[in-house]
């Protein structure tokens, strides 16, 4: 008896996932619970767990694109079994597969048809992965003259991306022989593909830049009453359990004023404007390779302790890559803390499809003018981008006065705090 090895479906957004790792070698022993693979959606990454023991076939390669449910490998009763079929064959389960699971499959002959499998020059099978016969039909390459470097010789996308590279050189260098005296090239470089992190970070920036008519307003807030009142909760640190960041602060102040202004926590539609009627607001979160945001949900209705905690919890997750795509999704607003490397301000672009996002920048002292006299203040700069096409500037300048108001006031948010 066989299993098959699928891509888990780790969140309702989630549609496809980017093999990024394989941690037991093909014909290497599993046991149960022991990671198996990573995968790579949008913006995370994700450890798959063996639920059964025995040795892996790997049928997939590092670096192929998959469907939800499609499969990746098998795990046998003994070392060197075949499943004797074409790899990679999506599961046909009308259910989302679990995450981190193996679907069985009653025998490796059973499970996939022989019409899937790739009839071989000497007239033998060949068995191929779905990612690589795909390639092979894009670059005009015949299956049968690629060799296979995968298990039992599948042959996988690496083989068919070095058969097209191959092909792409030689028409090239026949046209345009190198000159003997030629010099060197000056500049060296180094190509790799996009993570699909990146890939992703870059298509939604394009789009909402595309699709949404932005602009950035700035202000200037006196933080010293916040650093007052922050560094006084800090000392309590012990009794509250958790520690308040200027981060907490600034969220807090956001829900109010976007409880007073419901205008803001909408978005476009086609032609109808969307009011939503829960506060959820995307933190924007550096992490390897790039930035993911996690959703504090209901942020109007948490206590500061609450809300430092639930940001403890999604900002540990999204650091050890442990973040589901549901909790990323569902924001209404979004906050940039670009002031914690060293910013003052930017221009942010929006998390589409909301319309507005806070950018806020480190609080330094400046000297500014008060009751007449030159005074070091510790100032903040922030940066509101919305879209014109929803917030008018006046609108947005109601924003950031209300804001200012607040931290400047923070007596007045603790009373409006529910």
């Amino acid at each position: 008896m066989s299993q098959g090895v699928h891509i888990p479906k780790l969140g309702l957004t989630m549609e496809e996932a980017t093999l990024l790792q394989w941690h037991i070698p093909s014909d290497g022993r599993v046991d149960k619970g022991a990671v198996l693979l990573t995968i790579e959606t949008d913006k995370i990454t994700f450890d798959v767990e063996a639920e059964a023991s025995g040795f892996l076939q790997q049928v997939a390669s590092v670096g192929d694109r998959l469907k939800i449910g499609e499969l990746v490998g098998y795990l046998h009763e003994r070392v060197g079994q075949s499943s004797g079929a074409v790899v990679g064959v999506p599961s046909l389960a009308p259910t989302p597969v679990p995450a981190a699971s193996l679907s069985a499959v009653p025998t490796a002959q059973s499970a996939h048809p022989a019409a899937m499998t790739v009839a071989s020059s000497e007239g033998g099978r060949q068995l191929v992965s779905p990612v690589a016969r795909r390639l092979a039909q894009e670059h005009g390459l015949a299956l049968a003259q690629l060799t296979g470097s995968g298990p039992g010789g599948a042959v996988l996308r690496r083989d068919v991306l070095a058969a097209a590279a191959v092909q792409a050189r030689a028409p090239a260098q026949a046209l345009t022989p190198p000159a003997p005296d030629s010099p060197p090239a000056a500049l060296s470089a180094q190509r790799r593909p996009m993570s699909a992190m990146r890939r992703t970070i870059s298509q939604r920036m394009m789009h909402s830049l595309h699709s949404s008519a932005q602009m950035t307003g700035f202000g200037r807030i006196d933080m010293g009453q916040a650093v007052a009142w922050r560094r006084a909760l800090v000392e309590r640190e012990t009794d509250l359990g958790v520690r308040i960041t200027y981060t907490d602060l600034l969220l807090k102040a956001c829900a109010c004023v976007l409880r007073d202004l419901p205008e803001i926590n909408a978005y476009i539609d086609g032609d109808d404007i969307v009011t939503l009627a829960d506060i959820h607001i995307g933190l924007a979160v550096a992490v390897d390779g790039g930035l993911v945001v996690p959703v504090l949900r209901h942020v109007d209705r948490l206590s500061l302790v609450g809300l430092a905690q639930q940001r403890e919890q999604l900002i540990d997750r999204a650091r050890s890559g442990k973040l589901l795509p549901d909790e990323m999704s569902g924001g209404s607003f979004t906050l940039s803390n670009f002031g914690s490397y060293g910013g003052d301000f930017e221009t942010p672009i929006l998390n589409a499809p909301q319309s507005a996002l806070l950018g806020i920048g480190q609080i330094s002292d400046e000297a500014v003018v008060r009751e007449g006299q030159v005074v070091a203040r510790p100032m903040m700069m922030i940066s509101l981008t919305f879209d014109h096409r929803l917030i008018d500037g006046a609108l947005a300048g109601r924003f950031r006065s209300r804001l200012r108001e607040l931290l400047e006031q923070p007596a007045l948010m603790l009373a409006r705090m529910r």
